[in-house]
């Protein structure tokens, strides 16, 4: 098997268990528990931006747009633009320390949950952007996301170091 198609294919496995596991996660944890297909995305982007990119995005976004019923194209959308902004600041992103990409994705998740305030299939009544419950879960949510990237970080990168030849 060539290098190039053997390192599609550790990637891709890694991204087909992430959506595995955000697809067949409790219902009870669906609301605050990291999206980790799009904390694999950033990673992959991050370390090897030139084999994952915006096709991958939108690919993986529309089949967890598709799982959970949300408005189609509004996972794709998110996941590509997120995949658009670490690819545009790469060099500035790659190489501050993980406390500080912590940080700045701690930002990034809170805004991808509150897009999802305005997903006009899942509305419930009375449910608007200023709503506390709302805003603590979103907040959570990002919160509990962030914590994720270190451990998420050292996997893939000892999994990059072992498996993907570059």
């Amino acid at each position: 098997m060539r290098i190039n198609t053997k390192n599609k294919l550790w990637i891709y496995l890694t991204l087909i268990i992430s959506i595995a596991l955000d697809i067949f996660s409790p219902e009870m944890i669906m609301h605050w528990k990291p999206l980790l297909t799009l904390l694999c995305l950033i990673y992959w982007n991050m370390a090897l931006p030139d084999k994952v990119g915006i096709t991958e995005a939108m690919l993986f976004g529309l089949l967890l747009d598709l799982y959970t019923g949300s408005l189609l194209g509004l996972h794709a959308l998110l996941f590509v633009c997120f995949t658009y902004a670490c690819q545009r600041f790469f060099y500035q992103f790659r190489v501050s320390p993980l406390w500080q990409q912590s940080v700045i994705l701690f930002f990034l998740f809170f805004i991808f949950k509150m897009v999802f305030t305005f997903d006009f299939l899942n509305v419930t009544s009375g449910m608007n952007v200023s709503d506390l419950p709302y805003i603590s879960s979103a907040i959570l949510f990002a919160l509990i996301s962030s914590l994720c990237w270190p451990p998420t970080v050292y996997v893939l990168r000892e999994l990059r170091r072992k498996k993907i030849a570059t």
